[in-house]
């Protein structure tokens, strides 16, 4: 039993080294947009796991494939092409506000109802720049 703990505080104290470490050392691009920090956190997250799995996957003995190259590749596409949805998402709302106001008075809705300048406006929420110097969206009704 003393050593199942010692070997627990072992790990834990390694851990408290080794994370903090490998966290300053992943080098990341911040998000475009805030609608797409999760994914850029999903991105940071298999960049850290790819850097732990370099430190301690020979000594944990885990299989070759499992890298971090591996690790790297994922996080690259969760913060890259899978990031893509959220502007797909924002040209679908836009979209479909602009639908909604072509068929407004066919669907016998009041005319102070706005629904395309509410649709525009989740639309440019999602868009919303993260910081003034990597905003590069031309999305036009903002």
């Amino acid at each position: 039993m003393k050593k199942l703990i010692s070997i627990g505080v072992a790990l834990a104290l390694l851990t408290m080294a080794v994370v903090p470490a490998a966290v300053a050392a992943i080098d990341y691009e911040p998000p475009e947009t805030y609608s797409k920090v999760p994914f850029a956190i999903v991105e940071a997250g298999f960049q850290l796991v790819g850097s732990l799995l370099e430190t301690l996957g020979p000594t944990l003995g885990l299989p070759e494939w499992l890298d971090a190259a591996m690790m790297g590749d994922i996080g690259g596409f969760a913060g890259g092409p899978l990031s893509w949805t959220v502007d797909m998402l924002a040209w679908g709302i836009s979209l479909g506000g602009d639908v909604l106001g072509i068929l407004e008075p066919l669907l016998g809705l009041p005319e102070d109802l706005d629904l395309v300048g509410l649709m525009d406006t989740i639309a440019c929420g999602l868009l919303t720049c993260w910081s003034a110097t990597n905003c590069t969206g031309t999305f036009s009704p903002c």
